[in-house]
Parts: structure tokens; sequence; C-alpha cells
């Protein structure tokens, strides 16, 4: 009897070479949506409005150009680094109903799939939602005490949150996204990683661990000179891999120890205008040749330009990844 989705995905976060071709589909994600945010992107689209505040009073404005919420950029919530909690008051966790907000998110995951509950801000990102980036940065070299102290504080912040998320939501993931870098390199030195952010991020990877969680680190930007060192931290998978990372490049050197969850292949590529239908079969089959044999990857893109190139790439996914594993996928 051929194995399940779900049972199939986890030799992927396992490291092991699935039986047949793992599909980002075979993943039930649960996008948190944080109490007091309402203004969210549902089908690409903003949804209760272009203008909100979260839970920590920073503004964010709807952007339609890359079809996500960025924080308002006329005002930040903190500014001076080394007076954060002057401007910064963490949400009581604790005064949340969360079996009330448990039941009105109608989670109901389906038991052939592996269940993923994702977090979309984390330690760094949580930081500059709420300094502008460029001061951020700055403050890296300026102020490492503040941040390292600000990092911190953010970590307390998030271990507490995940564990309402695994009591209530009982994922076998948690995603957590923290870009480290964008397509062209790294924010930071790596030696300024380990130092500032690196000893807070280890104790968001050991409370989900020692529960009996995997963890998935999310950069969908550069990550390669971190991502076995992510591992290592007890990380189990890399969530949407840039090519600008060199996938075949990273999966021979430590695909032993993460497992590489969607990218892999280059959307950007994949969504330009003038990209025909078979560039597209030509570029998946290249990516695919290059990537599945052996452990486990899945090959999975978001195309925001052209969504109706999807049914073409995931046909010739389909249709050529099959070829790499010892079954084809249950119909």
């Amino acid at each position: 009897m051929p194995l399940t989705p779900r049972e199939n995905m986890l030799l992927v976060y396992g490291h092991k070479v699935p039986d047949y071709l793992p599909l980002a589909g075979d993943i039930q994600k649960v996008r948190t949506v944080e109490p007091g945010l309402r203004s969210v992107v549902y089908g690409e689209k903003s949804a209760g409005g272009n203008y909100d505040t979260d839970w920590f009073g920073q503004n964010w404005i709807y952007e339609p150009t890359i079809k996500a919420y960025n924080p308002d950029a006329g005002n930040y919530i903190v500014k001076d680094i080394t007076k954060w909690r002057d401007y910064v008051t963490f949400p009581d966790l604790d005064a949340i109903d969360w079996e009330a907000k448990f039941k009105a998110d109608a989670v109901k995951w389906d038991p052939d799939k592996l269940w993923l509950v994702v977090d979309g801000y984390g330690l760094w990102e949580r930081a500059f939602s709420m300094v502008p980036i460029a001061d951020l940065l700055c403050a890296l070299i300026e102020e490492p005490e503040a941040c390292e102290d600000f990092f911190s504080a953010i970590a307390d912040h998030k271990i507490k949150l995940h564990n309402y998320y695994l009591d209530y939501y009982k994922p076998d993931v948690l995603c957590m996204h923290d870009d480290y870098g964008s397509g062209q390199g790294l924010f930071m030195s790596p030696g300024t990683w380990r130092r500032l952010i690196k000893p807070s991020l280890q104790r968001v990877i050991d409370n989900a661990v020692t529960r009996g969680i995997m963890y998935e680190h999310h950069c969908c930007g550069y990550l390669a000179p971190l991502a076995e060192e992510i591992a290592e931290m007890g990380a189990s998978s890399w969530n949407l891999i840039h090519v600008c990372n060199d996938p075949p490049a990273c999966k021979q050197k430590f695909g032993d120890k993460l497992a590489f969850i969607e990218g892999i292949c280059d959307g950007q590529y994949l969504d330009t205008d003038s990209t025909t239908g078979e560039q597209v079969r030509e570029h998946v089959r290249a990516t695919a040749e290059k990537n599945l044999p052996g452990l486990g990857v899945v090959i999975g893109v978001k195309l925001h330009n052209h969504p109706e190139r999807l049914a073409i790439f995931n046909e010739e996914l389909l249709r050529c990844g099959q070829l790499f594993y010892r079954e084809n996928r249950p119909e």
C-alpha cells in the first residue's frame, strides 16, 4: 500500500528519499493572523483595508505593486534603538482567549497532509518592522548591545506566542519567517548574525524541538552561508530557496541535514511577461534533473503576474518529476 502524502512528506523532512514525488500541496499551511491586525492578504488582494495597525501599535500600508503589507515608512515606532524599551510594549499574550481564537479560525487539518503553522515575522523581521531597516543595519554596528537586547526580548515574546500556537493548533512543523538576505546577498556579515541574532534564534528553535515540533526557517533571499549552521541549530527544513543560493550546490553540501521546501526554481523568470509556455516546461525539466535525485526536495513556485502558468508548471513537474522516484504518485 503506497504511503500517504503526509507519510511521504515526513520522509522529506526526515532527510530521507521519499517514495514518490513530493509536492507543495502535500503541506497544509495555516498562517496565524495576529489579534488586532485585520488587514491581511487573501488571494493576493488586500482584505480588511489598505491601512491598519498591528498589536504593537505599528502602522502598516498595503503595497499593491508587491501584493503585501509593509510598515508605514513615515511612522516607525522605535525612534532610538538604544531606548527601544521606551517605545515598544509587548502584547499581553495571556490576556488572549486562545481557545476562542482557535475555534474562530476553524482549522480543519487534513490527515493526509503535513501540518504546518506559519509565524510571518521572526526576530529580525519583527525588529525592522518597528525600526527603519537602514537604521537597524547601522545599529548592528554602532549599537550592538541594544540590538542584541532587542532580539532577545523579541525571542521571549516569540517563544510564548509559539507555545500557544503549538498548544492549540498542534502542527507537525512551525515555520518562522526571518529573511537574513535579499537576492543579492546577506543583510549583515555572518559574524554579526552569530553574535547578535543566533543566540536568540537558538532559543526559539530549542523551544519547538523540545516540544517535538519540527522547526522550518523561511528565508526567500540569500541564506547559503548560514543555512547549514541553522540546520545544526536544530532546524529540519529551509523554506523557499531562491536560485541565488545555488540549490544543487547547497543540497550536495548539506542536503542530508536540511530539507529544501519550495522555491528551487527561478520564479522571477517563470513570471516574466516574455517567458513562453515551452520555456516554463524546459525550466521545470532542468530544475528537476538538477535537484530531485536523492534526498527529498520540494519544488514549488508562486506566480503573481502570470498565475495561469501554474497549470503548465504543475503538469510538467508531475510528468518529469516522477522519473526520479521508485513509485508514481498515487492518483
